[in-house]
């Protein structure tokens, strides 16, 4: 009997772990990255169901059928949840929006949003909302921070004449006297409802109908600011100047504070173009650039990847701004180069560069033109 007992245990060990090779192998296909994709899904043979969720209706059919011959019972839910009592969209209503790895304040900080952004909304755990940006980011935000929208509103939201703040930081305030008060924050990208337009001043709107004044000088229309920005690599590397001193900030997307590929995705939005968020995804952007003839080939504006020189897993990236010198966010946003003889000379990360890519403006302003409506 005992032995009966240790080979029906075997032989289940062995059954639950092709099941959990079956939905691994679904997953590497359908959700290769947890960042832009959800598929949380496990296999309970006990009771043979499967259980979860996840964002992909194909995966979930994949899924299914992997797993045809025993028939299980089906307890996969599609997000967002069909039967959810908030909008299944929004758009980020504060001038920078925290995205978490969990739905917590102590949680991970993943990524960073701007005010005016369309959201995707999944499921909601207490006050806070499972989101996905327009370039398909996943994180957690606080409901706060964020309007909902139904479907046709945030239609007619986006279709609407938008101005975008073009400072760093600034203020809408209550009214345009010397004392009027705050009424919200703002930072570089910010995209806004215009109300009325003054010679001095501006009447603007939130998404969360919120109004406050601007300085008439410190926004443009989106369609006058696309059509004056510039995507050579000059004028990237030239804004990238603009951020010298800023912190470093872990999962950091804004003049408040940036990342490696924070820093690299805010220089080239100043110029219209939306980069992926982390360095990984950036990496698969662009052209090789040869980095032979001590760096001779390189252009400012090309991205710069280090990471493990070993297994070429892509860790950190910098903007080149030429004469072998490019700015990085590392401890804060600085200068460093491959010069032997400067005191910025990085030996550290000369060491680990592992290729450097140009990006293509007309690739990505053609990709970027549904993500994020300017």
């Amino acid at each position: 009997m005992k032995k009966l007992l240790l080979v029906f245990i075997f032989i289940s060990k062995i059954l639950l772990a092709q099941d959990a090779e079956d939905i691994e192998k679904v997953k590497k296909i359908y959700a290769p990255d947890k960042r832009t994709s959800i598929f949380e899904i496990i296999y309970k043979p006990e009771t043979n169901v499967l259980l979860g969720k996840t964002n992909l209706p194909d995966a979930k059919k994949a899924l299914l059928a992997k797993f045809q011959t025993l028939f299980p019972t089906d307890s996969i839910e599609i997000l967002p949840y069909s039967n959810s009592t908030f909008q299944h969209k929004a758009i980020v209503n504060v001038s920078v929006a925290n995205m978490r790895a969990n739905p917590a304040e102590s949680a991970e900080l993943a990524s960073q949003m701007l005010l005016g952004m369309p959201l995707t909304v999944f499921e909601k755990q207490r006050g806070w909302y499972r989101v996905q940006s327009p370039d398909h980011y996943i994180g957690w935000i606080d409901g706060s921070t964020m309007t909902q929208f139904t479907d046709e509103k945030l239609q007619e939201y986006l279709e609407e004449p938008k101005v975008i703040y073009t400072q760093n930081y600034g203020f809408a305030k209550n009214d345009t006297v010397d004392n009027a008060y705050p009424v919200r924050d703002l930072s570089f990208g910010n995209l806004l409802r215009i109300i009325k337009k003054g010679k001095n001043f501006t009447l603007v709107q939130f998404p969360d109908s919120v109004k406050g004044y601007v300085s008439s000088t410190d926004i443009e229309s989106t369609e006058s600011w696309l059509a004056n920005t510039n995507q050579n690599g000059n004028k990237v590397a030239e804004g990238g100047f603009g951020f010298l001193g800023i912190p470093y900030l872990w999962g950091g997307t804004s003049f408040k504070g940036v990342d490696c590929s924070g820093f690299t995705r805010m220089t080239y939005l100043k110029q219209g173009i939306l980069l992926p968020r982390d360095a990984s995804q950036q990496a698969l952007k662009g052209k090789l650039v040869n980095t032979d003839n001590d760096f001779e080939n390189l252009l400012p504006g090309d991205l710069l990847f280090f990471g493990n020189t070993q297994t070429l897993r892509v860790s950190h990236v910098a903007l080149w701004i030429g004469n072998k010198s490019f700015i990085h966010s590392s401890g804060m946003v600085r200068i460093n180069n491959f010069d032997k003889n400067s005191p910025l000379f990085d030996e550290y990360n000369l060491n680990r560069l592992l290729f450097v890519k140009r990006i293509d403006a007309d690739v990505m302003m053609l990709e970027n033109k549904n993500l994020y409506k300017f």
